[in-house]
């Protein structure tokens, strides 16, 4: 333990010590005979507890509005008095709780050095005749009962949390000053109006006590579930923004940081982590809050603090007190201040894929709503793992599947077409001597299929870029194949669209622009023509893709029968996108009266949708 932490502790029990020895002196030696009765002072023992009950919870922790009613006891009977009805109540609701008793011993402590300070502070300076010399002068009094009050006991508290190593600043007055000024504000109307009721001889008898101070009671009653009920809701809002989030993000690391790094809005902790599972041992793999960087980089065993001891039961755990629990021993080791500890595992199907833990510097820092609350998030974070673990094998068997097709087409295609070059020249170089006439049509051979070579090569390399009308749009992609194909063959080309333009899908875009592509490159093979017509139809229910050339026309049968012979993928190749997608390719050419190739996509609901809301 650091020497700062040793002194705010030892001045924190030195605190407690000697309030509770004041307030034991106090009860063997009054200031003064009391006339109130016992039933007095339990009537407002009861107020007491039902405030400490139902606290105000503020920026960090919670605050309380007894003053009024501790104020009421130490000028009815004695501030030991007061001291000890605050003692018996704060420690055994603590106790039942199951609180931090060394926090609520504190409470009490720096409660009784105010309540003292007050009832110095009313002895110095008010007089026996302060409550007739009009109303201006007591209500002042009073205030400076309740500034005297605040001044002292947030004073020692504030004091005391700036000796830590690490002070709690969202503890202190200046986070919760609205509110805490609002709560000094109240107690001062309530004094104010108490000595008033005094002063004009009201009823004093216990139930009246009970009658005057229950809007004080009801008002911590209503604020308590209030405050709950609000953060209730903030959980609530907090858990649909962030599985939205979860949901649109295919980065796991994205995804890990935006489960852990907003969640301190909801649950408060001072650092936190998500721990996944590998070859047997927990890695940190996003942190949060005051984690040491030096821990960033370790990996620990199963059955390794609590983290890992959540990893290898699978079950969460929940730790009030950390120094009490053997399995936070290295938790203890690593993070020298904890003093709670939360952790849920990241389970799916039966296998755990990490932990998430997040801990607190103060006893008792989390609860069971804590506990369901993460529950819930890391199921939402484990969908989230689940998408993102689908996408990456979806697209690794995507990437094998076109290296397959890349390998058949080379085989069959270029492979074949290189292998038959090379038996021309072997044969040319044996004929070169004694058939000149048959070598040279054997070279021609062999450089016309050469040339239809490379232009496979280069078609296989244009597939394997991004396609353009992804790049660009389809439109435009589809207008610029075309201007391409004008250049290489001097025809004359005509691109047009028809209807409203229709979001598609990628897959959709993609194999339009192909179905184009290949046949402009077969007229540009065969075609021998000199205008070529493409149009591209957005229709109500379905897009159509048209490209139409007036040149010399094929049968189908035969270009089929010669693909699948020589093993070439054009319009085999076209025909299988357009199946892929339940849309239909249609060929309608005969010898000498030029092609018209036709592809429809249907549009499907995901299309329409679009559509309406385009």
């Amino acid at each position: 333990m650091n020497r700062e932490n040793w002194l705010e502790r030892m001045c924190r029990w030195s605190v407690v010590f000697t309030a509770w020895f004041l307030t034991s002196y106090s009860l063997f030696h009054p200031w003064g005979k009391s006339e109130w009765t016992l039933l007095h002072l339990f009537a407002l023992a009861i107020l007491v507890l039902v405030i400490e009950c139902f606290p105000v919870p503020g920026h960090d922790g919670r605050i309380t509005v007894h003053f009024p009613v501790l104020f009421t006891l130490a000028t009815m009977f004695s501030a030991g008095v007061a001291g000890l009805v605050t003692i018996v109540i704060v420690m055994g609701v603590t106790m039942v709780r199951g609180h931090s008793l060394s926090r609520a011993a504190f409470r009490t402590g720096y409660t009784i050095f105010g309540l003292f300070m007050v009832q110095i502070y009313l002895a110095t300076f008010a007089q026996p005749t302060w409550m007739e010399n009009g109303v201006w002068l007591p209500a002042l009094i009073l205030l400076g009962c309740v500034v005297v009050y605040e001044v002292t006991s947030k004073g020692i508290r504030d004091g005391l949390e700036a000796l830590r190593a690490r002070p709690r600043v969202r503890r202190l007055w200046v986070k919760n000053k609205a509110l805490e000024t609002g709560v000094a504000l109240l107690s001062w109307a309530y004094i104010c109006t108490y000595y008033g009721m005094l002063h004009d001889g009201r009823e004093t008898d216990p139930l009246a006590f009970i009658f005057f101070f229950s809007p004080l009671a009801a008002f911590s009653i209503l604020t308590h579930v209030i405050a709950k009920l609000i953060r209730k809701k903030k959980k609530l809002e907090f858990l649909f923004l962030v599985t939205r989030e979860l949901n649109r993000s295919m980065d796991l690391t994205k995804v890990m940081k935006q489960t852990i790094l907003p969640l301190s809005k909801v649950v408060r902790y001072n650092f936190g982590a998500v721990y996944l599972l590998q070859n047997d041992r927990l890695k940190p793999f996003v942190t949060a809050g005051e984690f040491p960087e030096a821990l960033r980089r370790r990996t620990y065993p199963l059955n390794t603090g609590i983290s890992g001891w959540t990893a290898s039961h699978a079950r969460p755990a929940l730790v009030h007190q950390a120094r009490l629990d053997p399995r936070c021993q290295q938790d203890r080791e690593d993070f020298e201040d904890v003093r709670s500890l939360l952790s849920v595992p990241l389970e799916m199907d039966g296998e755990v894929l990490g932990v998430i833990t997040l801990g607190r510097t103060e006893g008792d820092g989390f609860e069971e709503a804590d506990r369901s609350f993460l529950q819930v998030l890391s199921c939402q974070s484990v969908v989230a793992i689940r998408n993102i673990r689908l996408s990456e094998e979806r697209e690794r068997r995507s990437v094998a599947e076109e290296r397959n097709r890349l390998a058949r087409e080379i085989h069959d295609g270029i492979a074949q077409s290189f292998a038959g070059v090379l038996m021309k020249i072997e044969s040319s170089i044996r004929a070169f001597d004694t058939h000149p006439d048959k070598v040279r049509v054997w070279l021609e051979e062999s450089q016309e299929k050469l040339r239809e070579g490379l232009k496979e090569v280069r078609y296989s390399i244009t597939a394997l870029r991004p396609s353009p009308a992804q790049k660009i749009g389809l439109a435009p992609a589809l207008n610029r194949r075309l201007e391409a194909f004008c250049n290489e063959t001097g025809s004359d080309g005509t691109f047009t669209t028809e209807g409203q333009k229709v979001p598609l899908k990628s897959d959709a875009e993609e194999t339009i622009y192909m179905v184009c592509h290949e046949a402009l490159s077969n007229a540009a093979k065969h075609a021998s023509a000199d205008e070529v017509k493409v149009t591209l139809v957005y229709d109500h229910d379905e897009v159509r893709l048209v490209v139409q050339d007036n040149g010399v026309g094929f049968s189908l049968a035969k270009a089929v029968y010669k693909a699948e012979a020589q093993k070439r993928y054009g319009i085999v190749g076209m025909n299988e996108r357009a199946q892929s997608l339940n849309a239909s390719l249609q060929f309608d050419s005969e010898e000498g009266n030029g092609t018209t190739v036709t592809l429809t996509i249907p549009i499907g609901e995901e299309e329409e949708v679009a559509v309406h809301a385009y």
